[in-house]
């Protein structure tokens, strides 16, 4: 027994030897592939280990590592900010089906870099040429490109404008990208920024062409362009293009930030960890981090022109006198002769003068009861109407924002009228982020979470939408309101979005690309993440409209409708949102018979299964109370889903 058990711990102590050395053989084998994995992460040449999101760095004075330009003064402006994007392809949208027009994908950047700029003896960075070249930042106020240090610090500033012709073709959804009414706000806005400009001893050089055809040319050797930060793919499209033929004359592209209320670098979260849904993002402002807004930039002091005058005279030579023509810009004659209908809620005028004039009128005359009126419908100061200078930047947030905390400390603080304006204001923060997050998925047609559905592309029902035929008079009104003016409230906007997408159940890239075409506030970010958001593709609760529920919450004595279908003006109030009920005796009566006068519906009318969501004025609940009463509660917007646009 005793030889026995002396062979069985022999054989034992063999085993165990045998497991131990392969347990160390796995753990050497472990440790050098954790040692080659650390090696390569760390690599300076080795991005297979690194996330492809976009991070950011700092243009502060103060920098010089980061700083494009190298050192800069310490005169110099606050930090103005850039994103700067790993340059990794991107999967595209192939299939035929799905006609893309705005698609995120980014090619590799040229990894070659221009030669650093030269320095004076006191370590400023010496620019001999900046150009401004203004898109949608259309104004002196709170401009961030003009306190760039490569400005600040530039022997000659020439500022640009160019009328890219890409931008009034026809979109392959069938609409003109620029409409009539939008290209004439733009041209009053450049021209109000000529204007300006020449007040400041400077003067503004417009061309009609493509930016990469023109930039390079105007900036010549040794040169910087500076221009605001974009985030959507038509816009990165040309910037990778002018950055091309800039490199190719040794010259660079810069850009800033300015185009939100907050900056992304003061944010307690980068683009690509942007927190979903809106709320999510103004609860961790508001209440976690309680960012602060930036102070207003001060008005610009450009340099003293120092530069060659023979130069500076070849570019005003080679640009136009003025701006371009409504029909230099491809525009028919019947086009041009249409006028804004009187009806409008407002004689809409571009420029930064107006904007600045229109924020001290509501500022002044209406925000005192803003909360309460925003879902109105008719009139001009029902809602602030500050979105189209917004949108093609003749007037800052920043400048909203300030403007609207000066008017609290002259009447007691805040209150949930100038909260809501600022909440408006966030909304438009969150599209740009969550465009900048998302990229491509915004404007595919299965959304950033690639949620497919079966979508209607029928011309018939797209045209009578459009043309405000649909048989329902809420919806009709507010497109006909929109084709004749450009303009339409934010709760019509929400409203014809989800008839197009949850009633005709048509593509929702159609009512984006219309709306782009013909909204003077159409702002890319917030027009397509609003589609997207309509059509209940960006993982949240669907938002599905009531048509007559919200027709009668928000306009109960058809005083809208009326308006705008003029057809209708004989309808009794109780029938006046669904006159096909009315008998034929009674349609003769009062002069409307449905299918002759006024179109039958184009689809079948249904019942709603939960009332129609999107709320009503009695939701405005702790109205001229102080702000800590309502403010960072978060359900003060509860059931919303989007937002349009700042109303």
């Amino acid at each position: 027994m005793s030889m026995i058990h002396k062979a069985t711990r022999t054989r034992g102590f063999a085993a165990v030897m045998r497991s131990s050395s392969s347990l160390f053989l796995l753990l050497l084998l472990l440790f050098s592939l954790a040692l080659t994995l650390n090696i390569a992460f760390n690599h300076p040449h080795t991005n297979a280990f690194k996330s492809p999101l976009r991070t950011r760095i700092s243009l502060s004075p103060s920098s010089s590592s980061s700083s494009l330009l190298g050192s800069s003064s310490p005169a110099a402006t606050p930090s103005t900010g850039r994103m700067a994007r790993v340059g990794l392809p991107v999967e595209r949208e192939h299939r035929s089906s799905h006609i893309s027009t705005r698609d995120c994908t980014r090619q590799a950047r040229n990894q070659q870099q221009p030669p650093p700029p030269p320095t004076l003896s006191g370590g400023a960075s010496k620019v001999k040429h900046a150009v401004l070249w203004f898109r949608n930042d259309l104004r002196i106020h709170d401009n961030a490109i003009f306190h760039h240090p490569s400005v600040l610090n530039a022997e000659r500033v020439t500022p640009v404008y160019i009328f890219d012709p890409r931008h009034y073709k026809m979109s392959p959804f069938g609409s003109r990208k620029t409409g009539k009414f939008r290209a004439e706000f733009m041209i009053e806005s450049v021209n109000d920024l000529k204007d300006s400009l020449q007040k400041l001893g400077s003067d503004l050089n417009i061309f009609h062409a493509k930016p990469e055809d023109v930039l390079a040319k105007v900036a010549g050797p040794d040169s910087v362009v500076v221009c605001s930060e974009e985030v959507t793919s038509e816009e990165l499209r040309v910037d990778d293009a002018v950055e091309k033929q800039l490199l190719a004359a040794k010259s660079r592209l810069v850009k800033v930030w300015g185009s939100t209320l907050y900056h992304p670098d003061d944010l307690p979260f980068s683009m690509d960890r942007l927190p979903e849904p809106f709320t999510a993002m103004r609860n961790t402002i508001e209440r976690k981090s309680k960012v602060e807004v930036r102070e207003l930039y001060p008005t610009p002091r450009l340099p003293k022109q120092q530069g060659d005058a023979e130069e500076a005279k070849a570019i005003a030579s080679s640009a136009l006198k003025s701006t371009p023509s409504l029909q230099a810009l491809g525009f028919a004659e019947h086009e041009i002769e249409l006028k804004a209908d009187s009806r409008g809620v407002l004689p809409f005028k571009g420029g930064e003068q107006a904007a600045l004039a229109r924020l001290e009128h509501f500022t002044n005359t209406a925000l005192k009861t803003y909360k309460n009126t925003r879902n109105g419908l008719i009139g001009a100061d029902y809602s602030s109407k500050y979105s189209p200078w917004l949108a093609n930047g003749c007037v800052s947030p920043r400048m909203i924002y300030w403007k609207t905390r000066e008017y609290e400390d002259s009447h007691g603080g805040q209150t949930v009228h100038t909260y809501w304006l600022i909440f408006e204001l966030m909304w438009r923060d969150f599209f740009r982020f969550y465009c900048a997050k998302h990229g491509n998925g915004v404007f595919k047609l299965e959304g950033p979470k690639n949620q497919r559905r079966q979508w209607s592309r029928d011309s018939k029902l797209i045209e009578a939408w459009k043309n405000g035929r649909t048989g329902i008079p809420w919806v009709d009104a507010n497109m006909r309101e929109l084709q004749a003016t450009g303009f339409m409230s934010n709760r019509g906007r929400q409203n014809v979005a989800s008839y197009l997408v949850h009633d005709l159940k048509v593509d929702w890239r159609y009512g984006a690309d219309h709306f782009e075409s013909l909204l003077l506030d159409h702002d890319v970010c917030s027009n397509y993440g609003n589609w997207v958001a309509a059509a209940g593709l960006t993982g949240g609760r669907i938002n599905r409209f009531n048509m007559s529920k919200q027709a009668s919450d928000y306009d109960k004595q058809g005083r809208y409708v009326k308006l705008w279908c003029p057809e209708l003006k004989g309808i009794p109030e109780k029938a006046v949102h669904s006159p096909w009920r009315l008998t034929t005796a009674d349609q003769q009566h009062v002069n409307c018979v449905i299918g002759q006068d006024y179109p039958c519906p184009v689809v079948t009318p249904k019942k709603y299964d939960n009332g129609g969501g999107g709320g009503s004025n009695s939701r405005s609940a702790g109205r001229n109370k102080k702000a800590k009463n309502f403010r960072g509660k978060g359900r003060v917007h509860r059931g919303r889903q989007q937002d349009f646009y700042t109303s």
